[in-house]
């Protein structure tokens, strides 16, 4: 990301999202956080998206427009709406599937359109330039330009209330567990 880019991220209000959005933000990109609900939607401004969409309109694709690259947490009718906004040489980066649908974007679409398509096994290619990064990402919090989302804590033993809580998607950021 760099600026100039438009940037859609979905879900824009998760533990990946809300960093994303910032790094996006720091980055210069003009920002379109996507999520459900006005909490959400008024997280993703706060941590300073250009716009905030909510993906659960049937109109919210045609509000976002074409974008440069696309961070994809969700996955199926979603994910298919932010692959078909990326423009012919973005990139369409998917790293989960909130949707819990087995319906993805393939690599021949990608093709197909002139799109990169890229998945969360490219975390392995940070690694020789993982120690870089993660000084950049110390840097961009230590100067307050992010900070970690934390939405709701548990005791270690209601783990399981947590998990439910997160698979319910009733958390914005990160659900942390404490001894």
């Amino acid at each position: 990301m760099r600026a100039g880019h438009t940037v859609l991220i979905q879900p824009a209000a998760g533990g990946l999202g809300t960093i994303l959005v910032q790094l996006a933000v720091a980055a210069g990109a003009r920002v379109i956080g996507a999520a459900r609900g006005a909490e959400k939607l008024a997280l993703v401004k706060e941590l300073g998206a250009d716009v905030a969409i909510d993906y659960s309109s049937p109109d919210w694709i045609e509000q976002v427009g074409a974008v440069d690259i696309a961070f994809d947490g969700v996955g199926g009718a979603p994910g298919r709406a932010a692959f078909g906004a990326v423009r012919t040489g973005g990139v369409y980066s998917i790293h989960g599937d909130a949707s819990s649908s087995a319906d993805f974007t393939t690599e021949e679409q990608a093709t197909e359109r002139g799109v990169t398509m890229r998945g969360i096994e490219q975390l392995s290619t940070f690694h020789p330039d993982q120690r870089r990064r993660i000084e950049h990402l110390f840097e961009l919090t230590a100067a307050g330009r992010i900070r970690p989302v934390i939405g709701r804590t548990y005791p270690l033993d209601q783990a399981a209330d947590a998990h439910r809580a997160k698979e319910a998607r009733e958390v914005v950021g990160k659900i942390l567990l404490l001894p």
